[in-house]
């Protein structure tokens, strides 16, 4: 008996030796997007993956040799998701002043990835980092694959505000220079990198794949922060379209998306929940648009506009004023008791205070129903859109401020769920995750489909994403660059 394990063991090394392939899985229904309104469905088919990317689909009986087999047992086999809005930097609803600050942090940034990697999220693009930014995020644990953005502030504004001029070059590394900065603060070597052109070629031979302007005079009906003039738009348009980087723009409302629209970017990063014009309300994601809002929502269908709808911004920033939200059974996937519990302390409820501040004598559920009202304004233009054919990406923007309702991975979750309640079908909500954020960020050679060739970034799941949303929360295996890891690993009760 000893002989025969010992000849056995010998075999099984030499087979392994010459294996064909690192990785064979079997007996899987492949769904694979081929557009933003088709998929391919391959049932019962094995997949073989080499060195990280997928060699071969087929449902012939001959099997490669493979270091690794696993069955698939009729599971569904999709492309990893992509989440193409995240701040990968903080955490979320951190009060720096808090005596704990840094080891909260520090704690944070270590689970970070793994909180994406529970809920599918296989790539992560932040679109205002940097390429040391993205090396941090990546070296702690095992995370997602990361990819970033350069984005271009200005000097006094949106996401430069506060920030003195002669600090901006070091805080905000492809901030753009315009007429009537005070240049004279800083070397005349400094200004010159940061304009409009420099600064888009220096982010591109930095690593980024796309740039990032703001748009943002203001929130809702407020213009008091200064805005990027029309210039250094087509000089950063037109050097990134040379440099073949797609332009995303922050904006979130229907002024803001005109100008961005007449400037021909790419991406338009949030929705349009902000309608500047309070008495066109409705209950009803279906309901026709105002005559402005649609005129908005058309040139973005005319010029093929991707657009991100981002329903986790209004969302969390609500849910922070909704009691007993931190409750919710989920966020036990992503957080540890010790940070659930600071949150709900005076110190941890900081953001919550803020939000229901100022407000004007209105009632504490009034304040939830008005910000309840913006996402369903940013539902009813997603809707819309969706129906005449938009070209929809998923992006969480988690977080997109300091609440502690957006965390990652539970927060792109949440995403698609609200995506879904807007009216994107099941199709169209899997295209938005895969398929169609690497045709809009140019990783369409790497990530997006199921298909020889790309990176091996898929999710085994036990029900068809194609039949419910919540199969995107039915996750069994994650198999990231080529290696199979249990969806286990990444919950936070198995995180160190």
């Amino acid at each position: 008996m000893k002989k025969y394990i010992q000849l056995t063991a010998l075999l099984t090394t030499a087979n392994l030796a010459f294996a064909q392939v690192d990785l064979l899985v079997t007996d899987a229904t492949i769904i694979s997007p081929i557009s933003k309104s088709e998929v391919s469905i391959k049932t019962n088919h094995w997949l073989s993956i080499s060195e990280g990317r997928i060699i071969e689909i087929s449902d012939q009986n001959k099997l490669p040799l493979a270091k690794q087999t696993i069955s698939a047992d009729g599971q569904f086999l999709i492309p990893g998701l992509t989440d193409s809005h995240t701040h990968l930097r903080t955490m979320p609803g951190l009060l720096k002043t808090d005596k704990d600050a840094p080891k909260m942090q520090a704690a944070y940034l270590k689970r970070q990835g793994s909180n994406y990697l529970f809920y599918g999220v296989t790539q992560v693009i932040d679109p205002a980092n940097t390429a040391q930014g993205i090396t941090d995020f990546t070296t702690h644990n095992i995370s997602p694959n990361a990819y970033f953005c350069g984005a271009m502030p200005i000097y006094q504004g949106y996401a430069a505000q506060g920030i003195k001029y002669q600090h901006l070059s070091k805080r905000k590394p492809y901030y753009v220079h315009q007429h009537g900065d005070p240049s004279h603060l800083t070397a005349p070597a400094i200004t010159s990198l940061h304009e409009a052109t420099a600064a888009v070629k220096r982010m591109k031979k930095d690593g980024a794949i796309c740039t990032k302007i703001y748009l943002e005079d203001g929130f809702d009906k407020a213009k008091n922060i200064r805005l990027i003039d029309n210039e250094n738009i087509k000089q950063i348009v037109a050097e990134a379209n040379r440099q073949k980087l797609p332009v995303m723009v922050h904006a979130n409302a229907t002024d803001m998306h005109s100008i961005a629209l007449d400037s021909r970017v790419d991406i338009l990063a949030h929705g349009i929940w902000n309608w500047l014009d309070e008495h066109q309300r409705g209950g009803s994601v279906s309901q026709e648009l105002p005559k402005n809002v649609q005129q908005v929502a058309d040139g973005i269908l005319k010029s093929q506009t991707y657009y991100q709808p981002s329903l986790n911004v209004m969302r969390s920033l609500t849910d922070v004023m909704v009691p007993n939200h931190l409750e919710k059974t989920r966020y036990q996937t992503v957080l540890p008791t010790w940070q659930i519990d600071w949150y709900m302390s005076h110190g941890g409820q900081w953001f919550a205070r803020e939000m229901v501040s100022g407000w004007k004598g209105l009632t504490h559920q009034q304040k939830i129903d008005y910000m309840r009202t913006k996402q369903t304004n940013g539902k009813r233009v997603l809707n819309y859109l969706y129906q005449h054919g938009g070209e929809i990406l998923l992006g969480s923007d988690t977080p997109p401020a300091p609440t502690y309702a957006s965390q990652p991975g539970l927060s792109t979750f949440w995403e698609l769920q609200d995506m879904h309640d807007a009216g994107v079908d099941l199709i169209g909500l899997l295209a938005s995750a895969t398929i169609n954020n690497a045709k809009a960020y140019g990783l369409e050679s790497k990530y997006g489909a199921i298909l020889p060739g790309k990176i091996a970034n898929i999710l085994l799941l036990n029900s068809n994403p194609l039949e419910s949303v919540d199969a995107y929360d039915d996750i069994d295996r994650i198999i990231l660059n080529g290696v199979v890891h249990q969806r286990a690993l990444f919950h936070i009760n198995n995180v160190k």
